[in-house]
């Protein structure tokens, strides 16, 4: 069973859900996210050939946060495989990995998936991939915000997050000051919602980026990555978001969100003002707005297909 949605529908469902959320004025920015301006607020949808729907602040590049996971594991399954990845990660029921240490102020999980990434000892050789991963995916290159660089890095020093992981014995497969370090500079990293939702089409296209026609990786790879997006979802949100939405998605800090349908489109989100969860609100209900207009769900037993006018 198929269902068609013309461009022209997904154009006029963007516009009116943007008009819906616009004049929304609930949240607060995260002090961390220190370039941040109050009221911006942009969506853009990326399909898999190519097409891109802009609306908004839609080139303001925040701070990418947990959505750095997308390239991130992209990097790990490709090197890895997603078993041994799996393994590595601690969440597998023969797993034996150290338990995280309490009162961390940053994800143990995200460091420790930086650590994993090869060549060990070489953080320069293990940020040159993840970069030109982001790159390739985004089809453009996202900006580190070094003021916010700084501010992480300051905050990981007074809660001594490298010496508590290691003091624990938290498993970690590179040192812990250098996986840190790496893991709070891509929690930095700026993306625009346009670069997001390319990223997000790349996934969704099995490997390839849409606008760009590169193989960045295994197709066979993006399933893995949808899993992971669903099974993680937005910050303190994955049972209700997917409930509620029907579409994997990660969210950041800086107050941006991707979600991904397979085969179908991708959808990114920002606006800096977060809800009480640490998501923002008006990207999160932007995004419901659209899926809601056009009943877009993953869990669909009807397979879309988005055709030209």
């Amino acid at each position: 069973m198929e269902r068609k949605i013309s461009v022209s529908e997904l154009r006029k469902a963007v516009e009116e859900a943007y008009a819906a959320v616009e004049p929304i004025s609930e949240g607060a920015i995260d002090p961390r996210n220190l370039n941040a301006a109050a009221g911006q607020f942009g969506i853009s949808v990326a399909l898999t050939d190519g097409t891109v729907i802009n609306k908004g602040d839609t080139d303001v590049k925040a701070p990418m946060g947990s959505i750095m996971h997308l390239p991130l594991h992209s990097v790990l399954f490709s090197q890895a495989g997603v078993d041994a990845i799996v393994k590595k990660s601690g969440k597998c029921p023969a797993c034996a990995l150290g338990k995280k240490p309490k009162g961390l102020a940053f994800g143990a999980h995200g460091i420790r998936a930086f650590s994993a990434v090869e060549p060990t000892g070489d953080p320069e050789s293990k940020w040159n991939l993840y970069e030109n991963r982001m790159i390739d995916m985004a089809g453009s290159a996202p900006e580190l915000a070094d003021n916010v660089y700084e501010k992480l890095r300051d905050e990981a020093a007074e809660n001594r997050t490298a010496a508590l992981l290691e003091e624990n014995g938290y498993t970690l497969y590179d040192k812990a000051e250098l996986s840190v370090d790496l893991y709070l500079k891509a929690l930095a990293t700026g993306a625009s919602t346009e670069q997001l939702a390319r990223m997000g089409a790349t996934v969704a296209a099995d490997g390839v980026n849409p606008a760009t026609g590169k193989i960045v990786y295994d197709g066979e790879l993006s399933q893995s990555l949808v899993g992971l997006m669903a099974a993680k979802g937005p910050h303190k949100m994955n049972t209700p978001w997917l409930v509620k939405a029907g579409i994997p998605a990660k969210s950041s800090f800086g107050g941006t969100m991707l979600g991904i349908i397979p085969d179908v489109l991708a959808i990114a989100a920002y606006s800096p003002e977060l809800n009480e969860a640490g998501v923002s609100v008006k990207a999160a209900r932007v995004i419901m707005e659209v899926a809601r207009r056009l009943d877009l769900s993953v869990f669909a037993s009807a397979r879309v297909r988005i055709v030209a006018d």
